[in-house]
Parts: C-alpha cells; structure tokens; sequence
C-alpha cells in the first residue's frame, strides 16, 4: 500500500488528471449533490452491518480496535501485491480530488473506521486508516491479530505452528477474530452493502448474482485467479 507521501502525491496527480481529462461528471456527479442532502444520519458502516445491539455489544468489551494493514500485510503480502491497485486503496484520494476529504457524509464509505473508536479521524491525525483497507470490510483488526500472534515476539507477530488455524492447500490460513471475516461472510456482504447502496452502487447491479460476481472478486489476491 502507498505510505503517506506518496498518497499526496497520488492525490494531487489524481486532481490534475480529473481536471486535464475533463472529468466533470465526477465533480458535478448529481449522487454527491444528492449525499450532501441528504437527512439521514452520518453512515457508520460497521453499525449499520452489526446493528445497533450487536455494535455496542463489540465495543463494549473493549477487544477490538483498530491496528492498519501494516499489521494485516505481515501475514497476507500477497494481497498487499496482488490488489495495490484495487480502487478501494485509493477512495481518499478520491475525495480529494472532489474537495470533499472533509467532509463527513463522505469520510464513512471513503476510510477505514470512520465513526468508531480508534477509526479514522483526519489525514492528519490518522494518516494510517485513508482509503478503504482490510479492517473497512473486516471491522477492527485487534482481536485478530491477539489471536494469531505470539505473545513471547510482540503484538501481531504470527506464529509459526498451526494453532487456532486452518490449512487449505498445505499452505497456513489464518481465521477467526474479525466481526465480519471468513467465517462469517454474511456480515462482510452487509459491509460491502452498507456502502455499495442504490446510489452508490454502479460497480454492480443491484441484483442477487451480480453482486456475487463482484463479492467473489474479491475472495483471492489477484482478481479472478480462481477462474
């Protein structure tokens, strides 16, 4: 994933380009005039997929928060390599190049934990949670990474033997501890739909087996390398 420097650097070539292109329906797009009225409250993606009981409840027991893909990539590089250019990565800088990087209304479905303890707060202050990373479709990374770390190396080391994990073609897969991981990939489509709404859901229609086709996009490091 790009650090910090060169996510202002991303951004600003990506402002230049939606002005040399001509890019006017990003900018004058009527959905964002549309999501600026509108009276709905501030999308919180993880509440909104949890519910409000099953949200507390989490946040509540003081286990999970946020950790940034630089504790993810430790373990799955290859998702790291295989999706550096997935537009997810790069949702802020999207909004920089719109002049909306502040705005609320936007920041839920544009960075990693907006509305949530420990989640993304600004550029400045949190320059680790911009754009859309693992923990945005997970939930907080914590709890996961205590599972499968070894206590004696520090916090989110892995392991090297088996425990608490599944082997799928003799190589070592890592589950469990996320609200909306593998195991529970109900919750993690209710993730990508809290954000990927009728309005904002162009990159598929709005039926039953089109977004599986984009949901099973996105279950391998390369997309469609299990075609």
């Amino acid at each position: 994933m790009p650090n910090n420097s060169c996510r202002i650097v991303i951004a600003a070539l990506v402002a230049v380009f939606l002005l040399v292109a001509g890019d006017v329906v990003a900018v004058t797009d009527d959905r964002i005039k549309a999501e600026l009225e509108d009276p709905a409250p501030t999308l919180n993606p993880l509440r909104k997929a949890l519910g409000e009981k099953g949200y507390q409840r989490a946040m509540k027991s003081g286990k999970y928060h946020y950790v940034g893909n630089t504790k993810c990539r430790l373990c799955h590089r290859e998702f790291f390599v295989g999706r550096k250019k997935d537009p997810h990565v790069y949702t802020f800088e999207r909004l920089v190049a719109v002049n909306h990087s502040g705005n609320r209304r936007c920041l839920g479905c544009h960075t990693t934990g907006y509305g949530v303890e420990s989640g993304f707060v600004s550029f400045e202050r949190t320059p680790k949670l911009v754009g859309v990373q693992c923990e945005g479709c997970h939930g907080p990374g914590s709890e996961h990474v205590r599972l499968h770390g070894d206590d004696k190396n520090g916090f989110g080391v892995p392991r090297l033997g088996n425990m608490g994990s599944a082997k799928k073609g003799g190589k070592r897969e890592i589950k469990g501890g996320f609200l909306a991981g593998a195991d529970r990939p109900k919750m993690i489509k209710r993730m990508c739909l809290s954000c990927h709404t009728k309005r904002w859901g162009r990159s598929f229609k709005r039926t039953p087996r089109d977004f599986q086709v984009a949901y099973d996009h996105y279950k391998t490091p390369l997309p469609g390398d299990d075609e």
